[in-house]
């Protein structure tokens, strides 16, 4: 708006500015977000409220706390309101994930600086599909890169890659500069780099496909993590044992 427009920078700093966004991007204030939610479920007729589904910031504790009171003080609440704020299981999975890729940074570090390399000119594009011929290796999937802050990003971008592992061996052998630039960060990625991505894969694809499962928004999803979870701690414990 202000590009297309041509306004000043300060035009931001303009009451009527400021107002305008206090509407159409309400404050995160525990309280603020409550009393939204508490808004919704009146205009809606909804007051017999069982749980509240929201990720673990600590403004929805307090959103969470200012609900309760309403809730009770309707007197339509359900075992007190005992289980009303039930934290994001997508959420909770995701800051699993996260804490568990730092195991194997460095072999994901290697693979992803490895396709950011090739993915940089049409010319390497090029070079890199003549080794894919070469090796025999037919894909319809494209290499991709991932967003390092979103596992599932990465989950994907391994998932093709690791179809690939002869085609970057070939293709460090054809272009010099490829191991030159990536010994700048953590060298080429070898066999044990691709035996572990091989096995975050599949690691991960438990957690993927969980999160498919339960981020539906046309459907009820309440019904089903629970054994999904149990599933997957059951294995992660044999994994490791």
């Amino acid at each position: 708006m202000i590009i297309v427009d041509e306004l000043p920078f300060m035009f931001v700093e303009g009451e009527g500015f400021k107002e305008f966004m206090e509407v159409t991007q309400p404050s995160h204030k525990g309280d603020d977000i409550g009393m939204t939610v508490e808004s919704c479920l009146l205009n809606w007729g909804i007051k017999r409220v069982f749980t509240v589904t929201v990720d673990n910031a600590s403004s929805n504790d307090v959103a969470i706390a200012y609900l309760k009171k309403k809730i009770v003080g309707w007197g339509f609440s359900i075992l007190n309101c005992k289980y009303l704020h039930m934290r994001c299981i997508a959420h909770i999975i995701n800051l699993v994930v996260v804490d568990g890729l730092k195991e194997t940074n460095v072999s994901v570090k290697g693979v992803r600086e490895a396709l950011r390399y090739i993915r940089q000119s049409p010319a390497r594009l090029q070079k890199f599909k003549s080794c894919c011929e070469m090796e025999g290796i037919e894909s319809k999937s494209s290499l991709c890169l991932d967003v390092c802050t979103r596992w599932n990003s990465t989950y994907l971008m391994l998932n093709v890659a690791k179809k690939f592992e002869n085609a970057f061996d070939r293709y460090a052998t054809i272009d010099p500069c490829f191991k030159l630039d990536l010994q700048s960060s953590d060298g080429l990625p070898d066999s044990l780099d691709w035996e572990n991505v091989r096995r975050l894969v599949d690691f991960l694809g438990h957690f993927y496909d969980l999160t498919l499962r339960i981020s539906g928004s046309q459907y009820v999803t309440s019904n089903i993590f629970l054994m999904r979870s149990v599933q997957l701690i059951v294995y992660c414990k044999s994994g490791k044992e």
